[in-house]
C-alpha cells in the first residue's frame, strides 16, 4: 500500500495524458471530477487506490467466467429530477415524462444485450457481448412511502446551472431521494464551463464521494430518444454511458493514453491507446490490438450513439460485482418499483387492423406488475359499446410474468371500422388493486366477412375514391394527423391526385405513432414473377425530425403483419430538409420495387402502407401496383457473381460482389417472406452476423434501381 502522498502523486500524474488530449471535447466529465476529488483530498486518493486493487481483483477472479445468463434479475428503481426555471412540461429543458420513459426503454435493451444495433457487430467480438441482466424502473413510492411518477419536477431560479460545485453542493443535497434505494438522474441546462467545454453529462462511481451527491447529471437535451436532442446523441446512450460509470466500470482505454497499462480492468476488452469519436471503422488499431483493434462499439468510449452497442462479457461480470460489493441496498428496494398488487391490461393481441370475419375471439395479454402472483381477476369488454361482458380467469402469473388469454367469441354484423375496449378488475377477490392506470386497453380493428380476393394485376393511381373498396384508412389515435388524399399533387407530376399524410400537424411529439392504409385482399395465383411497385414523395423537416414508411403483406386479414420494406429519414428522403410543409414537385419523387416471388400462388394477400410519424414532414403515395416483371426473369439470367460464405453459416456470414454490381441493399428473408435483417450496400463486401437467426433456408435479396437477386444461404448450427 503507497503512503498518502504517493498514492496522490501517482493517480493525478495518471489523469494527466487524458484530460489534455480529448481533442474533440469531455462528453463524459466523470474522471475529470474525480480527478479534482483525488488532486484536492488525500483520503479519496487512497480511496482511488483501493478501487484500482479492487476492480484488479475482479478482473483476475472473473477471466475465467463468463456472464451467467442464468442470474435473477436485479431491478434498480430511478428517479429522474427535472429541473427547470418556469418552462412549461414538455418545452425547454422542462422535458416529458415521454422523454424520460424513452430513456428507461432504451437503457434496459442495452443492460440487456437488446440494443438493435447488435447486428453491425463485428464477428471478432460478437462472442463478447455481455448481458448485464439489470432492469431500471420508474420508482412507484417516494423515501416517505408516498405514491409517485418517479418523474420529480424542481423549479427553480436557475436558467442554467454553470459548474458542478452549484450543482453536486446545493442542487443535489436539496433534491436528492435516497442513494440506497434510488438512482438519482438530474436532467438540467448546463451553462458555463459545463456547456462550454461540451460536456453532456456525468456520474459518481460507487466506490467513494458523500451520499448526498450521489447519481447521474445530465443536459435535458441528452436524456432518452425523442425530443429535441444532440446531434448524434439522440439514441439513450449518453445516460447508458453514465450509469456504467455509476455502476463502477471505467472508460474502456482506461484513465490515460497509454497502450499496456491496466486500461479499464477488464479482461475481455482490448487495451486501447485513447477514447474514440464518432463512428469509425472496423478494424480500429491501436496499442497494437490488430487485427481485431479497438472495442470502440463499446458503451463506454465515446463514440456516437449510432455507433454504441454494447458491454462486454467481462464489464457485465463487473456490474453485478460491484452491485453485491457496492450498493447491494439498491437490490432489496426494487419493491418501491412496484405496487403489491398490480394487474395490467398488457395489450390486446387479437383483433389486431383487420380481419376476415365477422366472428372471433380476443386474445389478450395479462401482466403482473405488482409483487403478488396473480390467481384470479374478471375481463370487463364491449364491443362497439354494447352490453358490458364479463369473463371469469383462473390461474397463476408470478411478478413480471405474463398469459394471454382467449375471452368468448364475439361477433360484428357489417364491413367497416370497430372497437374493443377490455379492462381487468376483481384482481385477486380484491375489489380494484394498487393501480388502475395500467387496467385498461381499447383497439380499433376493421372487419371483412372474408369475401374472394381480387385478380391481379391492380393499379391504384388514386385519382377516384379514397380510400378505395375493400381498403380501409387506421387512424387508430382519431386524430388530425391520417393518410388522406391530395388532390394538388401525383407522382412525378404526371397526374393530379395521390395519398398522403402531414406530419407536421402535431404540437408536440406524437412519439412514433403509427397511421395506415391497409389494401384489399388480392389473388396471386395468375402471376409468376409479381412485383410490387409505387411512387413516393418525401423531405425531412430536420435532422432530428423524421419519419419512415413501412410495408408489410399479409396472408390471413391482417392477423399477422410481415414487413417486407422500410425506409426513413434521410434515406427515405426525395427532397431537401424543409423546415415547412413539403409540397413536392414533379422530380421530387421515386418509385419504388419489391420483387414479390415468394407470394406466388398465395390466393388471400393484403398489404400495408405505415407511416411511423417522428414529428417530421409531409409523406406521399401514387400508383401502387403489382404485376408481372419481366425484368425479373432477365436478373435471373443475367446474374451477378455473388459470392456467400461461409454457407452454411451459424454466427457470421459475407457476400461479396463483383466489381461492376449495381445493387444498393441486401435483404435477408425468412420462408414466410419476413425481412429479418436489412442493410445498405456500400462496398463489394457486406458482413453481417445470423447470430440471431434460427436454423434454417433464408433468402439473401439484393436490391438495385435497375435489377434484383436472390441467392440462398442455409443456417445450420
Amino acid at each position: 500500500m503507497k503512503n498518502s502522498t504517493a498514492c496522490l502523486v501517482l493517480v493525478s500524474a495518471l489523469f494527466v495524458s487524458l484530460f489534455s488530449n480529448a481533442q474533440n471535447g469531455t462528453w463524459c466529465s466523470t474522471m475529470d471530477r474525480v480527478k479534482k476529488q483525488v488532486n484536492s483530498n488525500p483520503q479519496i486518493a487512497l480511496d482511488y487506490e483501493k478501487m484500482e486493487i479492487f476492480l484488479r481483483d475482479a478482473q483476475n477472479s472473473a477471466a475465467n467466467r463468463g456472464t451467467d445468463v442464468n442470474a435473477q434479475t436485479i431491478f434498480i428503481p430511478v428517479v429522474f429530477h427535472i429541473v427547470h426555471n418556469g418552462d412549461a412540461v414538455g418545452s425547454g429543458e422542462n422535458i416529458s415524462d415521454a422523454q424520460c420513459l424513452s430513456q428507461l426503454e432504451a437503457t434496459n435493451l442495452h443492460y440487456q444485450a437488446l440494443d438493435v444495433n447488435l447486428v453491425n457487430i463485428p464477428a471478432a467480438f460478437a462472442g463478447k457481448v455481455g448481458n448485464c441482466n439489470l432492469q431500471f424502473c420508474l420508482a412507484k413510492f417516494d423515501p416517505d412511502g408516498n405514491p409517485t411518477t418517479g418523474i420529480i419536477r424542481h423549479q427553480m431560479s436557475n436558467a442554467s446551472w454553470d459548474d458542478d460545485n452549484t450543482i453536486d453542493n446545493t442542487l443535489k443535497p436539496a433534491t436528492i431521494w435516497d442513494n440506497k434505494k434510488y438512482l438519482n438522474i438530474w436532467s438540467v441546462r448546463m451553462g458555463g464551463t459545463l456547456s462550454s467545454s461540451g460536456v453532456l453529462a456525468y456520474a459518481t462511481l460507487p466506490f467513494f464521494g458523500s451520499d448526498d451527491q450521489d447519481g447521474i447529471v445530465s443536459r435535458h437535451n441528452a436524456i432518452g430518444t425523442i425530443g429535441s436532442l444532440v446531434a448524434n446523441h439522440n439514441l439513450g446512450k449518453t445516460i447508458t454511458h453514465e450509469i456504467g460509470h455509476w455502476l463502477g466500470l471505467l472508460h474502456i482505454w482506461g484513465n490515460d493514453d497509454a497502450c499496456g497499462d491496466a486500461g479499464d480492468y477488464v479482461a475481455d476488452t482490448p487495451d486501447q491507446g485513447d477514447l474514440n469519436f464518432g463512428c469509425p471503422t472496423f478494424p480500429h488499431v491501436s496499442c497494437n490490438n490488430g487485427p481485431d483493434g479497438d472495442m470502440f462499439m463499446n458503451y463506454m468510449d465515446y463514440t456516437d450513439d449510432a455507433c454504441s452497442y454494447m458491454f462486454s462479457k467481462g464489464q457485465a461480470d463487473n456490474t453485478r460485482t460491484i452491485i453485491d460489493q457496492f450498493r447491494a441496498e439498491i437490490k432489496t428496494a426494487s419493491s418501491t418499483c412496484f405496487y403489491s398488487l398490480d394487474a395490467s391490461v398488457a395489450a390486446i393481441r387479437f383483433p389486431q387492423d383487420s380481419i376476415c370475419t365477422y366472428t372471433f375471439s380476443p386474445v389478450v395479454t395479462l401482466k403482473n406488475e405488482g409483487l403478488t402472483t396473480l390467481t384470479s381477476g374478471k375481463f370487463y369488454y364491449q364491443l362497439d359499446g354494447d352490453v358490458v361482458q364479463i369473463f371469469n380467469w383462473t390461474g397463476s402469473v408470478p411478478v413480471q410474468g405474463e398469459v394471454q388469454v382467449t375471452l368468448s367469441q364475439q361477433q360484428v354484423f357489417a364491413s367497416g371500422i370497430h372497437t374493443l375496449d377490455i379492462t381487468f378488475g376483481n384482481v385477486n377477490g380484491q375489489p380494484a388493486d394498487n393501480f388502475s392506470g395500467n387496467d385498461n386497453k381499447s383497439i380499433s380493428f376493421y372487419a371483412t366477412n372474408g369475401s374472394a380476393a381480387v385478380g391481379l394485376p391492380f393499379a391504384e393511381d388514386f385519382e377516384s375514391t379514397f380510400p378505395a373498396a375493400n381498403w380501409s384508412v387506421f387512424n387508430p389515435n382519431n386524430d388530425i394527423a391520417a393518410w388522406t388524399k391530395s388532390t394538388s399533387f401525383g407522382g412525378y407530376g404526371t397526374s393530379a391526385s395521390s395519398i398522403y399524410i402531414d406530419n407536421t400537424v402535431y404540437a408536440s411529439n406524437p412519439n412514433k405513432k403509427k397511421d395506415a392504409v391497409i389494401t384489399g385482399a388480392y389473388d396471386f395465383t395468375t402471376l409468376t414473377q409479381p412485383e410490387m411497385k409505387f411512387d413516393v414523395a418525401y423531405a425531412q423537416y430536420s435532422t432530428q425530425r423524421s419519419d419512415s414508411l413501412n410495408v408489410y403483406y399479409s396472408r390471413d386479414c391482417g392477423s399477422n403483419w410481415i414487413k417486407i420494406w422500410n425506409q426513413s429519414g434521410s434515406q427515405l428522403a426525395t427532397a431537401p430538409v424543409q423546415t415547412d410543409l413539403f409540397l413536392p414537385t414533379a422530380s421530387q419523387w421515386k418509385t419504388v420495387s419489391i420483387p414479390l416471388l415468394n407470394l406466388v400462388g398465395q390466393n388471400n394477400v393484403s398489404f400495408k402502407f405505415e407511416n411511423v410519424t417522428g414529428w417530421g414532414n409531409a409523406m406521399y403515395l401514387d400508383n401502387i401496383n403489382v404485376q408481372n416483371n419481366a425484368a425479373l426473369s432477365v436478373a435471373a439470367i443475367e446474374k451477378a457473381d455473388i459470392k456467400v460464405f461461409p454457407n452454411p453459416a451459424s454466427n457470421m456470414a459475407a457476400v461479396r460482389l463483383p466489381q461492376s454490381h449495381t445493387f444498393k441493399q441486401l435483404q435477408i428473408v425468412n420462408n414466410v417472406g419476413q425481412v429479418v435483417y436489412e442493410t445498405s450496400i456500400t462496398d463489394q463486401a457486406v458482413v453481417f452476423s445470423v447470430a440471431d437467426l434460427a436454423s434454417g433456408i433464408y433468402l439473401l435479396r439484393f436490391i438495385g434501381a435497375e435489377a434484383s437477386q436472390v441467392e440462398k444461404m442455409l443456417i445450420a448450427r
